[in-house]
């Protein structure tokens, strides 16, 4: 495993906990400074399934319970976070520490700092050289997962997916910086955001064309200049009494891409190294978290006598496809809102057209369909995909339909093919829900029942 970061860490902490040996190489030091703070609730499932939320919580971080929000040409909006479902802005250092050190908890071996030169494939496996403190060593490994982020330590063709974007970023401190809210405001020539960091200091972002600093002259003062005049052109520090910027203006690559073959019968990559998605959403930890959870799957299997290689193979590779594809739709979604500014070349180049409407479906009440008889909708079948199942990817029927996004194996832990088969045989829905108790608790058999009539996915006849 190369990279400790959030991506390689939960990657490693997986492996070590399905059995394997694992050796990750961190180049830095660790807690090390690094920007991406800010993460949303979605954060929490993943880390329960990691089993690291405890720890998480028991950190000094910052719960995020509002956002006020300047877009779509109106004025500043309060967003409270949903009810019991807070985000965290977090020290990225001890954050990742965190995750690093559950990894080597759970039985990972961390080489740390380690540079990792470029990794070479033989006809044993991989050979890779790497530079510690006390000398230079050599891993030998069946398998190498690439966590580097950007830097992509096993190179190999990325799409770009959107506008070269630069992210322009400073550290503040204020007299007055009570209020913890986050910020993001759309300008003419970006969007920006603030955040409130644990240490009591806060960090203010400028999201770029990259095209924008060609007339800079070279060094840290032109661009220092850049940025404090692209927040002076927004509300974003406004509201601060004294704000004092501390340390240098720094810059790094924001724009979007994706690989489209991110795992080989003997390597993969994650995270960032996979596919960089737009920080609109504030979703990069979570991204590579998912990819990590995911890709240990799809890695367990392959390594596994007698695993389904090729099932393998298709899941990592259709839940990255997914998951990109879904984020650049809301992406493109947001950019599209934003009115004031719609006419300047950064709104007209990242918006994207209306996403095409899934194919309407008429839901129907539990209540009402159940002494009927149910049949699915046209268009509507079971067809077997690569899936999640247990700790590894096995190929599975799933329910099909033009108008779901993807094809759904599972409804939490409920297989739904073995339900499905024989609805129409069924003389009402209630004979059919009360059959699926058969298999599953009365209650779960009923949820089914509600999400097939909700979804749309049931005719209902007399």
């Amino acid at each position: 495993m190369i990279g400790g970061g959030p991506a390689g860490a939960s990657f490693a902490l997986r492996m070590a906990r399905l059995g394997h040996r694992v050796i990750l190489l961190e180049r830095s030091a660790f807690p090390r400074p690094h920007v991406g703070e800010v993460l949303t609730p979605g954060i929490w499932p993943l880390l329960d399934a990691l089993g690291t939320a405890g720890a998480v919580r028991s950190a000094p971080f910052l719960p995020v319970a509002e956002a006020r929000v300047r877009w779509a040409g109106r004025a500043a909006r309060r967003i409270p976070a949903p009810a019991g479902a807070c985000g965290l802005t977090v020290d990225r250092g001890r954050f990742d520490l965190l995750l690093l050190e559950a990894a080597r908890s759970a039985g990972a071996e961390v080489w740390q700092p380690a540079v990792a030169a470029r990794p070479r494939w033989t006809a044993t496996g991989w050979e890779v050289a790497v530079t510690t403190p006390t000398g230079s060593r050599q891993v030998s490994a069946r398998f190498l997962a690439d966590g580097s982020g950007r830097a992509r330590t096993l190179r190999a063709y990325r799409a770009r997916r959107s506008v070269s974007t630069l992210a322009l970023h400073g550290r503040w401190r204020a007299e007055d910086a009570d209020d913890q809210a986050t910020r993001l405001e759309a300008g003419a020539r970006g969007w920006f955001w603030r955040a409130h960091l644990p240490d009591g200091s806060l960090r203010a972002f400028a999201f770029v064309d990259r095209e924008i600093l060609r007339p800079l002259r070279p060094g840290r003062a032109g661009l220092e200049r850049l940025y404090r005049e692209l927040l002076a052109s927004t509300e974003l520090l406004r509201d601060l009494r004294d704000p004092r910027l501390e340390g240098p203006v720094q810059v790094c690559d924001a724009t979007c891409y994706s690989d489209p073959s991110p795992i080989a019968a003997a390597a993969i990559r994650l995270g960032d190294a996979s596919c960089a998605i737009d920080p609109l959403s504030s979703s990069g930890v979570q991204k590579a978290l998912q990819s990590a959870l995911a890709g240990s799957a799809a890695v367990h299997t392959l390594l596994q006598p007698g695993g389904d290689a090729r099932a393998a193979l298709d899941f990592y590779r259709e839940s990255q496809r997914h998951a990109f594809e879904v984020h650049a739709d809301w992406a493109g979604a947001h950019y599209g809102e934003e009115q004031a500014h719609a006419a300047e070349p950064f709104w007209r180049r990242r918006r994207r057209g209306a996403v095409a409407a899934l194919p309407p479906r008429r839901p129907v009440r539990l209540e009402e369909a159940l002494p009927r008889r149910a049949r699915l909708v046209p268009g509507a079948a079971l067809v077997t995909v690569a899936c999640l199942v247990g700790d590894g990817v096995e190929r599975r029927r799933a329910l099909s339909h033009p108008g779901l996004r993807r094809p759904v194996a599972f409804l939490e832990d409920v297989e739904l093919a073995p339900l499905i088969d024989g609805v129409t045989e069924e003389a009402t829905l209630a004979a059919a829900v009360r059959r699926w108790a058969q298999r599953i608790p009365p209650a779960r058999a009923l949820s089914v029942g509600a999400w097939l009539c909700q979804e749309g996915l049931l005719e209902i006849h007399q």
